[in-house]
This record gives C-alpha cells, structure tokens and sequence, in this order.
C-alpha cells in the first residue's frame, strides 16, 4: 500500500483502494487522478478566491494584478503573497489536528498558509 493511502482516514483510504482496484491503478496513482479531477472541478471556485486575492493583493502594492498571475506567483513564490498580505487566515490553530497531517506533524507549529 503507498504512503498516501496508508495516510488517508480510513473511509476515504477504502474509497480510494476501491476505485484503485475497479481501475486497475496503484493507489497512489488513483490518488494524484482523484485529486486532479477534484482540483479541475472546483477550479471556478479556487479562481474566484485567487481573483478575490489578486484584488486585494492589487490594492495593498497599488500594483495590478490578474488572477492567473497571481497564480503563478503563488506557484513561483507564495512567501511573496504572505508578505504582502500577512493578516491570510488559516485552516487550524496550531495545536489543533487537522485529518489530513501525517503523524507526528501535528506536534510541529503549523505554517501560516
């Protein structure tokens, strides 16, 4: 079993096997297709959140900003946007277990995202 299954909670990881195993896939590539149809389905709503921060990034440097650019510079370097816009808000408190860390790392501080 691959790392990314073996660290799913267990209802999601059997959801997983199964379409792994009606595929004829490995698990984990099953994972990285389950998570890229996931992304191209909700991509008009992660757009509308990139565009709502590209605005406020925009108005913050005085300088325009795209989504798609901003896009890029997210991929590029999302410590840029963290600089420029610190107040971002997070998922969890960091002593707060979020289901998807892997053991151990919920003992660490969690990065502001």
């Amino acid at each position: 079993m691959s790392a990314i299954s073996t660290s799913l909670p267990d209802y999601e990881r059997h959801l997983l096997i199964a379409l792994a195993v009606f595929l004829g896939r490995d698990p984990e590539v099953q994972a990285r297709a389950c998570l890229c149809m996931y992304l191209r389905q909700a991509e008009p709503r992660i757009m509308a959140q990139v565009n709502y921060y590209a605005h406020r990034y925009g108005v913050a440097t005085g300088e325009a900003m795209e989504g798609y650019d901003l896009l890029t510079l997210l991929a590029d370097s999302p410590q840029s946007l963290r600089e420029v816009l610190p107040d971002l808000g997070r998922v969890h408190e960091d002593q707060q277990p979020d289901v998807f860390d892997s053991p151990g790392v919920v003992d660490q501080p969690a990065p502001n995202p």
